[in-house]
């Protein structure tokens, strides 16, 4: 469990931004497939130097790999993808839907791809959905457990108390992302990367083990059977968790 619930103030204004704004859905979408890492960067004739160790400073690795695109099998996932962004039950409409990215390059072009805009498209930034340097002992978790559902991530002591503090960092910034969104966006789209993704949309609807409990007007909460349903969720790519206070979360994917 979390030492103390000290770590709650990025998500108690989340919660209340969300009300606010008049916010009554939030989606977190995996990228599309990425070109590997041991494949040569775009434009530049070498590879990745390796994992963070390989690199001087998180920072300088974290640069590297958000120069990542996605590939051609990634940008069918995301072309297919818009069959559940533009279904039942998210039928999105551009101009109510707030746009939020990592900054990672596969994270804005599977972005781009499933809202069907060009370059120019205007993508709020949230540089902490991608954790360089930032959550070291999440990080270390998934460099050696790797991809799962957060069920997995939970299981190590250390667990459930490093998927908060990361996550907690990520509310907090997307509490003043939220806080400056006009009027009429009731839409947050949150383009990010499997298992950081996970976490923060455990975190906000309180299914995260020893969290502290929502504030008492929370934007939403999560039923017992549901926050089982969304810790076992392993989140494909060009896939996304939706969490909507009147229907609940609901894991978006292609049919079939």
């Amino acid at each position: 469990p979390l030492a103390a619930p000290r770590a709650m103030a990025g998500l108690a204004q989340l919660h209340l931004a969300l009300g606010q704004k008049g916010i009554r859905r939030v989606i977190f979408v995996r990228h599309a497939n990425a070109v590997r890492p041991d494949l040569p960067l775009p434009d530049e004739d070498r590879v990745m130097l390796g994992g963070p160790d390989a690199y001087a400073t998180p920072h300088e690795w974290k640069r590297d790999d958000q120069k990542r695109p996605v590939t051609e099998k990634g940008k069918e996932q995301a072309t297919a993808a818009r069959s559940w962004w533009l279904g039942y039950p998210m039928r999105v409409e551009e101009k109510r839907t707030a746009l939020v990215a990592s900054g990672a390059r596969r994270a804005t072009e599977t972005l781009q791809i499933m809202t069907e805009r060009d370059t120019c498209v205007s993508i709020l930034m949230c540089p902490s959905l991608h954790p360089a340097g930032i959550a070291p002992t999440m990080e270390n978790m998934f460099s050696t457990m790797g991809y799962g559902p957060l069920q997995k991530f939970l299981e190590p002591p250390e667990g459930a108390g490093a998927i908060a503090e990361y996550a907690e960092l990520v509310v907090a910034e997307l509490a003043n992302v939220v806080e400056g969104l006009g009027a009429g966006e009731d839409t947050l789209a949150v383009f990010g990367h499997a298992v950081f993704l996970n976490a923060v949309a455990a975190y906000l609807v309180g299914a995260v083990p020893g969290q502290a409990p929502l504030p008492e007007a929370a934007w939403m909460s999560l039923p017992s059977e549901q926050v089982e349903v969304l810790l076992t969720a392993d989140l494909g790519e060009a896939e996304g968790l939706l969490l909507e206070p009147s229907t609940g979360f609901s894991h978006m994917h292609v049919e079939g």
